[in-house]
């Protein structure tokens, strides 16, 4: 073989080889593994255990997997019942802020008006019957409760005693359709009768003169006459007024001042002695005839 052909031959494979290795490094370099490559030189054995240990660890992680979900599940779980144990504290203090503020309007009303002696009771029960407006309290003859005694609220009138036992009584409410109460309009004065409407708790201030203003937002009082409740307690307010030219009188649609459906504690007037006045209602027997 001719030498000459050997030496240029090896030239030949030295300047390919060096060739494609520029080209590699070029490729390397333009992808960023050319650092990747130089550290691979360098020490082998080292890059070869870091690419196996990252092969490793994303299999670790795979395997932890479940187990980490499974935990996470738990913790989920745990901070949820303790979510609800803070839900049912926090209802916990927004009914002892209500029935705070329940006293507190209760002693401010019973300041108001300091003529009058109270019992102050809770409500036990209402009546099923939706044709009947009444409630059960827990106080009775035994704590000096009386039938015929007003009851009331920290916002207005609530009805009156009409039975009690030992120890509970049974308050009829002012809008059962058997109730009436006489009633004044804070603004002119002018007085009526109230009537209860029975079912949704509807109230009407009727035999209102015709020249009289009634307007809708009105505040009616009890006036005290017929003697059965004191005077200046609250009953409602107008919430409409119906009346014709044709008509001597005309008639108010009143809103109780008392939400009936969320009492929970009223004040029964014991100090007030209702006035009888049936006795002028009935005609004596020995009056001489004309």
């Amino acid at each position: 073989m001719n030498l000459n052909d050997t030496q240029q031959r090896i030239r030949s494979a030295t300047i390919v080889v060096l060739a494609g290795l520029a080209v590699l490094f070029l490729f390397l370099d333009s992808t960023g593994n050319l650092g990747n490559a130089f550290a691979f030189l360098q020490n082998p054995l080292s890059t070869a255990m870091g690419w196996t240990a990252a092969r490793v660890d994303r299999l670790a992680d795979a395997i932890a997997g479940p187990r980490d979900l499974q935990v996470a599940r738990q913790r989920i779980v745990e901070l949820e019942a303790l979510v609800a144990e803070q839900e049912r504290t926090i209802n916990e203090l927004r009914e002892r802020q209500q029935e705070y503020q329940t006293y507190v309007d209760l002693f401010n009303r019973a300041a108001e008006a300091p003529q009058f002696q109270r019992i102050t009771a809770s409500v036990i029960g209402r009546d099923p019957n939706p044709l009947f407006q009444s409630l059960i309290i827990d106080k009775g003859t035994n704590d000096g409760i009386m039938v015929g005694m007003p009851v009331e609220s920290a916002r207005g009138l609530v009805g009156q005693v009409f039975q009690a036992t030992p120890d509970a009584a049974h308050v009829l409410l002012i809008t059962d359709n058997v109730m009436s109460v006489a009633g004044r309009l804070s603004s002119s004065r002018a007085e009526g009768m109230v009537f209860g409407g029975g079912i949704g708790s509807t109230l009407t201030m009727e035999w209102i003169a015709l020249e009289t203003p009634v307007e809708v937002g009105d505040i009616v009082l009890t006036s005290g006459a017929g003697g059965f409740f004191p005077e200046d307690l609250v009953i409602g307010r107008v919430t409409d007024v119906e009346h014709s030219e044709a008509e001597l009188f005309q008639t108010a649609v009143l809103e109780p001042a008392v939400d009936f459906g969320s009492l929970e504690v009223v004040f029964v007037i014991s100090g007030f002695e209702p006035v009888d006045t049936q006795v002028f209602e009935e005609a004596p027997a020995d009056l001489p005839l004309p």
